[in-house]
């Protein structure tokens, strides 16, 4: 069955994520602006209807203060302050009856009882001051009496007017309350989905794509310090899978192709045999198997003679078949568990485990003899080669150095002594001469 794919679920997760929050937005807009407007027209009705109110009453007791002191003192002033603050609140109050004629609402009807009642307390006061200007001795108290009791009764129909107002603002108030608290509660569901299905969204994507994202850094970051890389397997999407099919596909590829370049870089070039480095790491295990079990080995080097001759006189090419040449004879001159390696252009080096001094020299015979009887033919040229040999035995506590040492030094007597010839050399012998590392120079070899 085909994975899904990963950028389809990402979009549908996209999707579920994104919907719920336009929801959210639109409907706390919408509801955040109604319970707004309702708050607005509370705030118009205190502003424009209570606060009217008070100040009204709050001139009717400044108006009233004037009235008083003209009666004790009858200032004109007083007299002139009184009638003009009482014609303001006359017109105060039967302007809300002309805008609202039409309506006949309880508000229009207490207005209409306030400005009757302190009509006829402006009508008395002016009786009253028309008697003061007349009679000053004398003031009716019934006009007084009548003057008080409708201004009470003004105070009393906005009192009236006071509480009716403060009850529709308290009615809009608790209205904007309850939708407020319903916006509320509808906004808490929404994001409670929101989260649910986030939470939902963010376990499926942890799960099928940033756990598979992981895994495949940790197979990154392993490749990248030399880990050998382990197959990936992922249940998720058809894009993580097909990575990681690619990366398994590359990660056997990059091994067959290491074991390649590993191989090639121990053979030679030329011969196909193993090379100076192959040697190394060969001979460093045998003598570690020497050390470990006290096993014994030979190790032989054999240079061929005046090989630049032959170069000189035939060409390189000549020269390069006749080292493939000798490397097969060699080849087939060595059982199969002894180690052969082309040294160096024309020296050859070869480790014979478990094999005494006897037995090396008769291996280095005869392959000397067999090299030396040897008619070389290439091309239309026909020559003669010979090679030179030294070869040492591993003695018990030797070093590897010393050992190293024998067969140079054997090698070197050998070409002194005339060439076409095979030389042993020991430690003890060693000790007894003179020695210069000419062919197998330690510093040359790198061993640990």
């Amino acid at each position: 069955m085909k994975a899904p794919s990963l950028k389809k679920r990402l979009r549908i997760s996209i999707i579920v994520i994104i919907l719920p929050l336009f929801l959210l937005a639109g409907t706390g807009i919408y509801f955040f602006q109604k319970t707004t407007n309702l708050f607005n027209l509370a705030i118009e009705d205190i502003v424009s209807d209570v606060i009217p109110v008070t100040e009204l009453k709050d001139k009717i007791q400044q108006t009233v203060t004037p009235f008083n002191l003209y009666l004790k003192d009858h200032q004109l002033d007083y007299k002139t302050k009184f009638l003009q603050l009482s014609n303001e609140i006359k017109k105060t109050l039967v302007n809300p009856i002309k805008l609202e004629q039409q309506n006949h609402s309880l508000a229009n009807d207490i207005y209409r009882s306030a400005y009757l009642n302190w009509r006829n307390a402006h009508r008395i006061a002016t009786k009253i001051f028309t008697e003061i200007d007349t009679d000053q001795s004398h003031i009716s108290y019934e006009l007084l009496q009548d003057f008080y009791q409708y201004v009470i009764e003004t105070t009393l129909a906005l009192d009236k007017l006071h509480l009716a107002m403060q009850n529709r603002v308290k009615v809009r108030f608790q209205k904007a309350k309850a939708l407020k608290f319903d916006a509320l509660l509808l906004i808490s569901v929404v994001f409670l989905l929101v989260y649910i299905s986030s939470l939902a969204t963010i376990l499926v994507l942890n799960r099928s794509i940033i756990n598979p994202i992981n895994k495949l850094e940790r197979w990154a970051q392993n490749f990248s310090r030399g880990k050998e890389p382990k197959p990936i397997t992922l249940h998720s999407y058809y894009e993580l899978k097909l990575i990681a099919s690619t990366y398994n596909k590359l990660s056997r590829l990059l091994v067959e192709d290491q074991a390649i370049f590993k191989q090639l870089s121990l053979k030679d070039d030329l011969t196909q045999l193993n090379n100076q480095r192959s040697f190394i790491s060969h001979l460093q295990d045998e003598h570690s198997r020497h050390q470990r079990y006290n096993t014994h080995y030979s190790l032989m080097l054999i240079d061929v003679d005046h090989l630049s001759s032959v170069s000189q006189n035939y060409g390189e090419h000549v020269c390069d078949l006749t080292i493939i040449q000798v490397s097969k004879m060699l080849e087939d001159a060595i059982r199969p568990t002894d180690f052969l390696a082309r040294y160096e252009s024309d020296m050859f080096i070869i480790i014979l485990p478990e094999v005494e001094v006897h037995g090396a020299k008769n291996t280095a015979e005869r392959i000397r003899n067999s090299i030396s009887e040897y008619v070389f033919k290439v091309n239309e040229f026909k020559f003669g080669i010979t090679v030179s040999i030294g070869f040492s035995l591993i003695r018990e506590n030797q070093s590897l150095t010393e050992m190293l040492h024998c067969v140079d030094y054997a090698l070197q007597m050998a070409k002194l002594d005339g060439r076409n010839q095979v030389q042993f050399c020991d430690s003890e012998k060693l000790k007894t001469n003179s020695f210069q590392e000419k062919y197998l120079k330690e510093s040359e070899l790198e061993l640990s």
